[in-house]
This record gives structure tokens, sequence and C-alpha cells, in this order.
């Protein structure tokens, strides 16, 4: 070889490592800094690594040799059975054990991808919602069809008191205001699609299913892969595209699958859902109205039998007052379902609203958390 083409080679060795390094890695990027005295038995990161593994054996082996991600329930084999126990617990306990390390009270307006403590919160809360609605298709296979949206409005009303707690107004984890994030409109029509994945994890959970096990698992990459691209970008591992590279990657795996298993109409069907809460001003739409309004239009016939029903018990009352008319309500099997269901999502509710009305203004006075200058270092690429 010539020397004129030996300096070619390197020329463009050295021109491909600076487009790695422009785009997606630091040049002082050192995964060394990842060891820190806040994890001194290494608890977080063998937990990290083991769900790393855990992505890698589910979507890479399970789901090609098998067509789905292997959650088959507790009828399956023993083994495979404490294989997805364990894995559960794994991702699980990797969220909470989060809890571990320090970071920003807030939100940093200019380091968006930076964790803060509402976003750590929301993280381990999500998590957990998975882990219950997995709980639920393994150990509650028969439960009624309303189970697994109220365990999923539980966990989202959680995540609101947190956001009470440490958001701030027109910029928290759920949503930031285009003054207060300084991203570009690229960013921002990205974050829209981040948003409606968020609507699709929903309605894999909510939206009965024969792979509820497989739902409760898939939606667990979009969380934990983003947390650990943002703790990468603040050790100044990564750029801000490799996050959104990688982030995005996860979220369109995962995605394929909730397609894969609702079918293009309930995806259709949750497509609108997240247009009329992305086009209602927020101050007159509710979330919670919104997946109430998308469950009954799934239970059409079923909806308008129930209230026919009360509505003929209504006009008998008027009539003539009878506690034979109310108990032929409560012994009618559709009745006493939608009573019993809908009782049960409404006591949830109001009692997360009296808590929140009657110690918001107690809990708004937690200070910020302590954290080092360093957290806050990072530059926007």
């Amino acid at each position: 070889m010539s020397t004129k083409d030996s300096s070619t080679k390197a020329s463009s060795s050295t021109d491909d490592t600076s487009f790695v390094y422009k785009h997606f890695l630091m040049k002082e990027a050192n995964f060394k800094k990842l060891a820190t005295r806040e994890d001194p038995q290494h608890i977080h990161k063998t937990l990290g690594i083991l769900s790393v593994c855990s992505f890698i054996y589910r979507y890479g082996y399970v789901y090609n040799t098998q067509g789905n991600l292997g959650f088959d329930g507790m009828g399956q084999d023993k083994k495979m059975v404490m294989l997805d126990w364990a894995t559960m617990i794994v991702h699980t306990t990797l969220a909470l054990s989060s809890i571990l390390f320090r970071v920003p009270g807030f939100r940093i307006p200019d380091k968006p991808m930076v964790i803060y403590e509402e976003y750590r919160q929301h993280a381990m809360v999500f998590t957990t919602r998975c882990f219950a609605v997995f709980v639920v298709a393994y150990l509650f296979p028969d439960a009624p069809c309303y189970v697994p949206p109220i365990v999923v409005m539980t966990h989202h009303l959680m995540a609101d008191r947190i956001t009470s707690i440490w958001g701030r107004p027109g910029n928290t984890a759920v949503r930031a205001t285009s003054d207060s994030m300084k991203i570009s409109e690229f960013y921002k029509g990205v974050s829209q699609l981040y948003s409606f994945y968020q609507f699709l994890a929903i309605g894999s959970h909510i939206v009965p299913n024969a792979r509820l096990g497989d739902m409760a698992y898939n939606a667990i990459i979009a969380i934990q892969s983003s947390a650990f691209m943002m703790t990468l970008y603040r050790k100044r591992i990564i750029r801000g595209k490799m996050h959104m590279v990688m982030y995005a990657s996860c979220l369109v795996l995962s995605a394929f699958h909730i397609i894969r298993i609702l079918g293009l109409p309930l995806t259709g069907s949750i497509a609108v859902a997240f247009l009329v809460r992305t086009n209602i001003p927020r101050n007159l739409s509710s979330k919670y109205a919104i997946w109430l309004f998308f469950l009954l239009s799934l239970n059409r016939e079923y909806i308008l039998r129930v209230f026919g029903m009360v509505s003929n018990a209504v006009m008998e009352l008027n009539k003539e007052p009878s506690t034979a008319t109310l108990e032929s309500l409560w012994i009618d099997e559709d009745t006493n379902f939608a009573m019993k269901g809908g009782g049960a999502a409404l006591a949830i509710y109001l009692a997360f609203s009296i808590e929140r009305a009657l110690f918001e203004g107690v809990t708004k006075q937690i200070p910020p958390s302590t954290s080092r200058k360093s957290l806050s270092d990072e530059h926007e690429d």
C-alpha cells in the first residue's frame, strides 16, 4: 500500500470518528463516571445491566423465536413463570433504586435532559404501573375488565400528585410551555410523537387483550431507556442527539408491539383520544374524562343497554317508589358490573382529590433537594 493510500485511509478514519463524536458521543466520554459513591455496592448498576440483558433477550431472542415477548401467564412452565416474575422485579427495583442518587429538585429549563426529582418519581410510578398490570395479568387473569383501567388510573393520580408537589407552572415532567423550554421547533415536534407513544402505552394497558403480560413489560423499555440515556448525557458520555436516536428507536420498537397486538382500528381510536387531548385547551379537558369516553365508546352496546335499564328504573321510581326496583337493578348482572366498576373508580378518584385538597398546601412547602453543582453543568448540544 502506498503512502498516499495510507494517508487517505487514516484521514477517512479520522473523519468517521469525528462524525460520531460530533453528533453522538462526547470526546471525553468515560463510562467509569457511572461508578459513583452514591451506589457503593453497585446495586443500581447491576440491576441496570440485568435490565439491558432483559431487553436484548425479550426483543432480540424471544420475539424472533415465539412471535411475542414470552409473558404467557401462570399456565406456562414453572421456570418461565419464575423468569417472568424475576424480570419484572428487576426492572421495578431498578426504577425504585434510583432514589439512591441526588438530582436537581426541579427541571433545568435550558438542560431538559438532566434528570430531576419530578421526572425520577414519575419514572418510579410508571414502572410500578407496569408491574401492577403484570400482576393483574398473572394473578388475576379473570378479573373484571375494569380492573386494569382502575390500576392505571390510580398510578396516574399518583403521578399528578407528584407534579402538584414538584412541578412548576407551565414547566413539569408532564408538559412544558414553549417559553420555559429552550428547544427547537423540531424537538417540539418530536416531543409530540413521544406524547402519542404515552397514549399508546396507556391504551395497551387498559384495553382487554390476550397479551396483557407482554404489554405490561413492553412499556418499560420506553421509561428506562430514556432514564439511562439521560444519565449518560448528564455524565457527559453522550450528546443530546444520541438520546433522541436511542429513545426514539425504543419507542418505535415498543409501539410496533402495541399496534401489532391492538390492531389498527384500536390504534386509530387511541390516536383520536390523543388528538382530543392535545387540541382542546388543558383547562377545559381532563385526561381521565377522555379515557373514560374512550372506554365507553369501545363498549357502546353494553353502555346503551345499561343506560336503558337505568332510565326505565328511574321512570318507574318516579311513578311509584319501590325498593324492589332498586333491588332488581342491583341483581341484574350488567348494571351490577357497571356500578361496581364505576363506584370503585369514583371512590379512588375522590380519595386522591380529597387528599390533595387537604394537604396540597403543606406538601408545597417541601424545599428543593440539594444537589451538587456538577448535576447542572452539562451543556445542550
